[in-house]
């Protein structure tokens, strides 16, 4: 009995279910196939005999004869070898639809037992991202699946160039991120790699939701930064269209450190003329106003809640709310003035392009530092053991839009440290070429705000990167005037304890004030006494005596 079961299960005979099915009956791989729809089973079964034909010759098993039916769930997984394999088809986008077969298998799996819930199977249909703590399969790993000790597994497909699809479509397969227990994925993989490229970037399903939020914010950052660098080029250089697109096509022919998919195109965007009104380009007539998608807001909800720095992925999202208010901008543009021409910093134009090459990858570094350490934190709350260098191997594929040198360097420095990372800032080779660039970085900024023009991402990634590295923050001062207050203390650098300063006379009177009440309600220097007098006073924790001339500066 035990040679006739099959080492794959397939449920959801959609045209990628029957295709990976197919793959693995004709290499001889027994799989059993099911449907919510019992009688298209067979239909499924006499078209594959009828197109791999029967060779009696064949050594058993003959692949005209692994591709085995079933009628329902206990069935289905009454046919699987243990420990099941089992891939879903046909649940994409329809979450209660997967909730109904999770059910039905679930009452007939046991430990150790196997679910791979495939993702978007229409090349057409863009895939929408999801919250990770929505995603109904992490949900149900946590709440049902876990505690019966099966493994459940979602993928999640990723965007590519529509040219790119539609000229690649049968030969490059679409790309996905898994999420999933490592030891399922390593079994299942073999079965799901003749359809699709695929990569594991965390133990959970939600871990592959939250990369592709991360994912997502990566592109709106530097495509930020990328407009910025064009308003840079045009207001501060006097750079037509076609002088800009002239330099990122000279940047891509070099190759430069900002070669990849978004430079390409940038290029081609500038020389693009208007075929409408036949003048002038078509970059000129797009609104400068684009709403923002609530989904743009969760990475910042996330480091917000982590605690994570990301002052540039907020800028990002500010530019955003700013290009919506494209009414209150006109109007306030002809109240608020600005520098003269003949006020402008006077800069090289060659000078400018050069150092706004390696401002803008400066930049498109530190969206990716403050991204990863956002991902970072979230998956040591929430025990996701996330895999960076695998998530940038995804995004990097032909046809992804943050396919680039960037995601190179970036997953080879991942390679190379052995160390948990830190922060992206702080890999060897990262640190070379910032050293390298940050003073173009600095002009760059500094030119723009001398021309009175904004550059929110750019001048927001320069004060990551110093904040980032500063020995010594001015929040001392912050503490000294709260203490001022309220007498809140602080910690000091030099010694152990907590500290607070009588920093006038009025505060040095009402110390003694509160001491004399004190006495006068307990009478003589009892231990009750001096918890009290603790309270009021905290540099009696360390016995700091008060000098009350010095108290009085």
């Amino acid at each position: 009995m035990s040679e006739d079961l099959c080492e794959l299960g397939v449920i959801g005979l959609t045209g990628l279910g029957q295709s990976l099915a197919a793959h693995h009956a004709s290499e001889r791989i027994r799989v059993c196939i099911g449907d919510e729809d019992p009688t298209f089973v067979p239909q499924v079964i006499m078209e594959y005999k009828s197109q791999i034909g029967d060779d009696e010759e064949e050594p058993p098993p003959r692949a005209s004869r692994c591709m085995l039916p079933s009628n329902n769930m206990a069935e289905f997984v009454s046919r699987l070898s243990r420990p099941r394999k089992i891939i879903v088809f046909g649940t994409h986008g329809d979450e209660h639809k997967f909730e109904d077969v999770w059910h039905k298998l679930a009452a007939v799996l046991g430990e150790g037992d196997m679910v791979w819930r495939w993702g978007n199977e229409d090349e057409e249909k863009r895939s929408d991202i999801q919250f990770y703590n929505d995603s109904t399969v992490g949900n149900l790993s946590k709440m049902e699946a876990q505690p019966k000790g099966i493994h459940l597994l979602e993928m999640v497909k990723l965007e590519r160039d529509r040219t790119f699809t539609f000229e690649s479509r049968g030969e490059a397969p679409d790309v996905f991120m898994v999420g999933g227990p490592l030891e399922a994925y390593e079994q299942l993989e073999p079965f799901i790699a003749p359809c699709a490229l695929i990569g594991h970037v965390g133990n959970d399903a939600a871990c592959a939701h939250f990369a592709h939020m991360i994912q997502r914010t990566i592109e709106n950052g530097i495509t930020q930064a990328f407009a910025e660098g064009q308003d840079i080029f045009t207001k501060a250089a006097g750079f037509e269209n076609q002088d800009i697109g002239r330099t990122m096509k000279k940047w891509t022919e070099e190759g430069s450190r900002l070669c990849g998919y978004l430079l390409t195109i940038s290029h081609r965007v500038y020389y693009k003329r208007d075929g409408i009104s036949k003048k002038g380009f078509v970059i000129d007539q797009i609104v400068d106003s684009i709403l923002f998608n609530q989904v743009d807001t969760w990475v910042t909800l996330e480091a917000t809640k982590l605690g994570i720095p990301a002052p540039t992925v907020n800028a990002m999202l500010e530019a955003r709310f700013f290009s919506a208010m494209k009414d209150e901008r006109v109007e306030a543009s002809s109240i608020l003035q600005v520098p003269e021409l003949t006020d402008t910093p006077s800069v090289m134009k060659d000078q400018i392009a050069t150092d706004l090459k390696d401002a803008l990858y400066c930049t498109f570094m530190c969206v990716c530092a403050e991204c990863f350490a956002i991902f970072q934190a979230a998956s040591d709350v929430e025990s996701w053991d996330a895999n960076f260098q695998e998530c940038t191997r995804l995004w990097n594929q032909p046809g992804s839009i943050l396919e680039s040198k960037l995601l190179e360097v970036i997953n080879t420095s991942l390679g190379s440290t052995q160390e948990e990372l830190k922060n992206l800032l702080l890999v060897p080779n990262v640190v070379r070429e910032m050293a390298e660039m940050h003073m173009a970085w600095r002009r760059i900024v500094a030119l723009s705000f001398a021309s009175a023009i904004p550059c929110p991402t750019l001048s927001s990634a320069l004060t990551y990167y110093d904040t980032y590295r500063a020995r010594r923050m001015p929040t001392g001062a912050i503490r000294a005037q709260r203490d001022y207050f309220d007498a809140s203390g602080y910690d000091r650098l030099d010694q152990d304890g907590w500290f607070t300063t009588c920093w006038t006379k009025e505060h040095t009177k009402e110390m003694r004030k509160k001491e004399a009440a004190m006495e006068r309600e307990e009478g003589g220097d009892t231990p009750k006494k001096r918890r009290r007098k603790k309270s009021i006073d905290p540099e009696s924790y360390d016995e700091v005596e008060v000098d009350e001339n010095e108290a009085a500066v």
